[in-house]
């Protein structure tokens, strides 16, 4: 399954979706034979949805989540999730939450009563056999009550479409000669077991869905990782028919038909045996992978989705665009784009691609341009992570699925770390920098679209003015102000772009932007201007409004830009800014790191920003173009930038550092990646009492004010 570290050579083949044949190999629903793979038992906890394994003697299906939205009747159906927001918000007082969001449409048009959501999503199908009898355990995504979902399987026995003319729940499947429906369920485990005795033919076909206790058929098995989600993310393309972006377009239009034969898999009895494990082969193109979270959203089931969302740390009602979390479970899934080029095992960069507000992880990677320009000809691994939902806002829970969406991918595919992107669109753009301002010594470059600057009242001609003039408001009501600046951010992140110093980033927004207005877009370039060696290119598109540059499906200039970047590691200089106020311990997540400074703690409540410089590594000195020109792509454009300019200038090392500290009590510096030895001289401006510890065992006890020395 393309893990780096189990397959020495991967090879390109179709899915290996069903299992048995004469030739002792598995193949896929379509017939294609593939070489079985063997490894340890496949007992992973993440995977690339729709395959189907063998698995110590247990035949595995491992299906896709969040895709059980049964048929497609022709409506168009937006994301269960927005509607219901919406209209919750709407009766709250906020107009702007009245509009329908369109921008993560399902292709099925089925829904469940309240309450009852994901109860037939299939997570994982197994088929074991004992003796004459065959076991086949159901997983589900979410399981509230034991009678409220069927599991269902179809059996041809004599693997003859000729013969049989069994229906699977009203569904044709051509050749079934036996259905066997099993009712109820563990709600503790949110497992279905039932039994069957063994067909006459030691090879024969299997099909298997899952159904609300109505009788209607939500998810479908055996599927194969090719399954479609082909909305894109544009307003055109999701307003087409039989598409969605929940990796069930196939699934609803054979569901619409009413006919599933084309999804079955080929079990060889000979094959279902202790100790024979095949694994599945997952070639280039557009998947989903699903990994398994170690936490569910507190106040919620901790299974499945929530339709009316979980509000965030900060969130006390609903709005527009306002943080809450609606994929909830322990199954997360992320959209991976891999390119076609080269083979499967080869060494590549990797991409962060956040989705923006109201999208999901099937939206700006699923564009061709956006796959072509940042994966083929960068040769380059596309990851979109969901986020808990269209309106995560990458903070808290949804912070916690990026980290874990890229460990999982670090682990999954050759990747080189040194080239590690991150990027995305509005929301995702405030997510893809914020990520990249508290963890720069994790990311290569930035690339920024429209993001949201971290409060629709900044401003380069009031400063923080507006903000200010909202805090003291808010403060002084009884009650929240309807629209709060913030939406669903935590962080007005324009305020920490110096954090950027080593990471080199491209930021892209719109004059007519309706959303994230001209005067943010300005105060961010302004920003970027004041900052001190911070490597950026900002666009300003005229002719755009919010939705444009997704709709144009053009990056050509900002996949250039990160072509060969890399993460800078060991830097002599660090400028960063955090707040302990932006940690979640209950979900590990803390930023108190920054190459080779760590363990950063503050004496009060707020910012707590550092300027720290080791002159005693090998060094180079550079020059800085501050400058702005005017361009057309995908529309005109003007354009500021600082870029570099001559060769860098290697200058003698000396050992000493200076420090500015605000707010800093203490923290902890790598004396061996800052090159610091003993008898280091030193330079420390603070405004408060400091303690820094060195690697090498030196601890430094300052008080405020500036404080040289030597260690």
């Amino acid at each position: 399954m393309l893990y780096k570290k189990q397959l020495p050579t991967i090879v390109l083949a179709a899915l290996l979706a069903a299992c048995g044949s004469d030739e002792n190999t598995v193949s896929s629903a379509t017939g294609t034979p593939v070489s079985p793979q063997e490894t340890a038992q496949c007992n992973e906890q993440s995977w690339f949805a729709g395959v189907t394994e063998i698995c110590d003697g247990v035949l595995v299906y491992r299906d896709y989540v969040f895709d059980d939205y049964g048929a497609d009747t022709g409506l168009l159906s937006p994301s269960p999730a927005l509607l219901n927001l919406a209209s919750r918000a709407g009766q709250l007082g906020n107009p702007l939450a009245n509009t329908p969001g369109l921008l993560s449409p399902t292709a099925g048009d089925s829904r469940y009563p309240a309450g009852a959501e994901s109860t037939a999503d299939l997570v994982e199908l197994r088929i074991s056999k004992q003796g004459n009898t065959y076991t086949a355990t159901f997983e589900l995504n979410a399981l509230y009550e034991a009678g409220q979902t069927i599991a269902a399987i179809a059996i041809d026995s004599d693997n003859n479409p000729a013969t049989g003319s069994e229906t699977l729940l009203g569904l044709s499947v051509a050749g079934a000669d036996v259905v066997y429906e099993f009712n109820t369920g563990n709600p503790d485990t949110n497992l279905i077991t039932g039994t069957f005795p063994a067909p006459a033919n030691s090879t024969f076909k299997l099909w298997a869905v899952t159904a609300q206790s109505s009788g209607e058929v939500m998810n479908v098995a055996f599927r194969g990782p090719d399954e479609e989600a082909g909305a894109e993310g544009t307003i055109p393309a999701q307003l087409l028919p039989n598409k969605g972006n929940w990796w069930e377009d196939k699934q609803a239009a054979a569901l619409g038909s009413g006919d599933i034969t084309e999804f079955f898999a080929v079990v060889n009895s000979q094959k279902l045996n202790r100790g024979n494990t095949e694994k599945a082969v997952v070639g280039a193109g557009f998947k989903q992978r699903v990994y398994t979270s170690k936490y569910t959203v507190p106040n919620s089931t901790g299974e499945g989705m929530v339709l009316q969302g979980i509000p965030g740390r900060e969130q006390t009602e609903s709005r527009f665009c306002g943080q809450f979390f609606h994929f909830v479970g322990k199954y997360q899934p992320y959209g991976v784009y891999i390119p076609t080029n080269g083979n499967l095992d080869d060494q590549r960069s990797l991409q962060v691609i956040l989705h923006g507000c109201e999208a999901n992880h099937a939206s700006q990677i699923n564009q061709p341009n956006m796959q072509a320009q940042f994966g083929e000809q960068l040769d380059r691994v596309l990851i979109s992570p969901l986020g808990r939902g269209p309106y995560g806002f990458y903070t808290g829970l949804s912070e916690r699925d990026v980290l874990d969406v890229l460990d999982d991918a670090l682990n999954t595919f050759n990747i080189d770390e040194d080239r590690v992107l991150v990027g995305g669109y509005s929301m995702g753009g405030y997510g893809s920098t914020r990520l990249a301002a508290l963890y720069p010594d994790r990311f290569a470059g930035l690339s920024n679209w429209v993001g949201f600057t971290g409060s629709i009242l900044n401003t380069p001609l009031l400063g923080d003015a507006l903000i200010q003039g909202e805090d003291a408001l808010a403060g002084a009501l009884p009650f929240e102000l309807p629209i709060n600046s913030r939406i669903g951010g935590l962080g007005n992140i324009s305020n920490y772009l110096n954090n950027l110093r080593h990471i080199p980033g491209t930021h892209s927004y719109a004059a007519l932007d309706e959303l994230v207005q001209v005067n943010t877009g300005l105060d961010w370039a302004f920003k970027l201007g004041q900052t001190d060696g911070v490597l950026y290119e900002f666009y300003m598109h005229l002719a755009a409004e919010h939705l444009t540059l997704i709709a144009l499906d053009e990056w050509g200039k900002e996949a250039e830009f990160t072509r060969n970047l890399t993460v800078v590691k060991n830097p002599g200089r660090i400028t960063y800014k955090t707040n302990e106020a932006f940690a979640f311990p209950q979900y590990e997540i803390k930023h108190d790191k920054a190459y080779w400074l760590s363990n950063i703690k503050g004496r009060a409540e707020g910012d707590i920003a550092m300027d720290v410089e080791s002159f005693a590594c090998t060094r180079s000195s550079v020059q800085f173009e501050n400058g702005q020109t005017a361009g057309n792509g995908p529309v005109p454009f003007v354009q500021t930038f600082r870029r570099l300019i001559g060769m860098p200038v290697q200058t003698a090392s000396e050992n000493r550092f200076t420090a500015k500290l605000s707010n800093v009590a203490s923290m902890n510096i790598d004396a061996a990646a800052s090159c610091l030895s003993n008898g280091a001289a030193y330079t420390v401006e603070s405004d408060g009492p400091v303690v820094l510890t060195f690697s090498n065992g030196k601890v430094l006890n300052l008080p405020a004010g500036s404080s040289t020395g030597n260690l």
